[in-house]
């Protein structure tokens, strides 16, 4: 029988061919706090709905254990206070680390579990076959059974998994084109504070602030002169055509 290879991507199994053992109590267990439904979907040849897998993302979300996330505009009006303010970026970013960690641990768990019960499962069969008994058939049974059952569970995981980095990337079109315009903004800021910096950063910081307020004063004086003279002339115009229209 040709042994069964332990993948690399959960910890518990790196750099090890030893195939986990499990007790039967402990392959049927459930995983604490974890994304997968109480009861699993149908599955079609070991695939999913993809409007059940859509509808079970959005609960996923609504129930908290998938984080959503924030509204840019949320982050924008907190991005200039204090570094004591909950940033909900932050918070997003550390809610979604979390979730990984999560959903990876809940992987590796049930994956465990799956090679102890293959395991089992054709470790059963070749005694069997050696012996040429057919009592074990109700234990067979019992562990095909439980095998299939955990290979449902990862292939929902991988599923799911794919559901949400779809959404994700969905999600991340619409906060690029928000990144952007915020971007923007904040372009125009730097600018602005760009000047700013140069002014002030001059030795004659104050005397060119001063001679930018005098001529703003004198642009402003000038501008109220022409609006006087403006008024002036249209009040002349308008004597001029009141004497007209009397003397006619």
């Amino acid at each position: 029988m040709s042994e069964i290879q332990t993948p690399t991507f959960c910890s518990n199994t790196r750099n090890s061919k030893s195939i986990p053992s499990h007790t039967p109590s402990e392959l049927v267990a459930t995983y604490p706090q974890g994304v997968l439904p109480s009861s699993m979907p149908r599955m079609n040849n070991g695939l999913v709905d993809q409007s059940w897998l859509l509808d079970y993302v959005t609960t996923l979300e609504r129930q908290g254990k998938l984080p959503v996330a924030p509204d840019l505009n949320k982050v924008q009006s907190n991005m200039f206070n204090s570094p004591e303010t909950v940033d909900p970026l932050k918070v997003y970013v550390d809610k979604e680390n979390e979730f990984q960690s999560n959903l990876k641990g809940e992987y590796c768990f049930y994956e465990s579990r799956y090679f102890s019960a293959v395991n089992a499962y054709l470790t059963t069969i070749g005694a069997a076959s050696m012996a040429q008994d057919t009592t074990n058939n109700n234990t067979l049974s019992s562990q095909q059974s439980t095998a299939v059952n955990l290979n449902k569970k990862l292939l929902l995981l991988t599923q799911l998994a794919d559901a949400i980095s779809k959404k994700r990337y969905n999600t991340s079109e619409q906060m690029n084109n928000d990144i952007n315009r915020l971007n923007d903004q904040l372009k125009t800021r730097g600018r602005r504070l760009l000047e700013q910096n140069q002014i002030l950063e001059k030795e004659t910081a104050t005397a060119d602030l001063n001679k930018r307020m005098v001529e703003y004063t004198e642009e402003k004086n000038k501008a109220n002169q022409n609006i006087l003279a403006l008024y002036g002339v249209l009040n002349i115009v308008a004597l001029a055509m009141i004497v007209y229209v009397s003397r006619t």
